[in-house]
């Protein structure tokens, strides 16, 4: 059996059983091993010991086989009947259970992103930054040089800001002149 052929088949399997591969039911993917069978299986005949009897339950489940899906071809709506199976009722009632968990979890996770993405734009919205308050220290080739207010004194720095300004105002003649200096 050749890789390809095999996933093939296991899609096609997980498609007519309705099993997603995210959180499956039946087929459950094994990376790096193959595919394992996670549902429980009964056996629905007894064994018998005799391989000739085998053979003629098997030729009898063919042809049941053959007769039930000619039957299911003829008539479409037979699919929208309900089985009084116990034993069908009893696997019918797992996946309604899981899907309202699904649901549930999925009502669950969609208000969880609702809030994650409403939060920030509240807060956003909601608050204003602190605005800063200036102070001028100093006045160069008529550009004015501000400090914030709770900034330290930068007197030590004012001959390097001055020689800034300057060379910026020298080279840039053409250009416009700046508002003010933030130091």
């Amino acid at each position: 059996v050749d890789d390809s052929s095999l996933t093939q088949a296991i899609s096609t399997l997980r498609k007519m059983l309705k099993d997603s591969t995210k959180s499956p039911e039946f087929v459950k993917t094994v990376p790096k091993r193959g595919y394992q069978l996670i549902c429980s299986v009964e056996r629905m005949s007894t064994p018998t010991s005799e391989p000739n009897a085998e053979l003629e339950d098997i030729d009898a489940e063919e042809s049941t086989f053959e007769s039930v899906t000619e039957e299911i071809q003829a008539q479409p709506q037979a699919e929208d009947s309900v089985s009084t199976d116990p034993s069908s009722v009893s696997d019918n009632a797992t996946p309604l259970s899981a899907a309202k968990v699904s649901s549930k979890n999925n009502w669950f996770t969609r208000a969880i992103l609702f809030v994650a993405v409403l939060l920030p734009i509240i807060v956003f919205t909601l608050t204003k930054p602190a605005e800063s308050q200036f102070r001028q220290i100093a006045e160069f080739s008529g550009v004015p040089v501000m400090t914030p207010a709770n900034h330290p004194q930068l007197m030590q720095w004012m001959p390097s800001i001055e020689q800034c300004v300057a060379r910026y105002v020298e080279n840039h003649t053409n250009d416009v002149m700046p508002v003010k200096v933030i130091a």
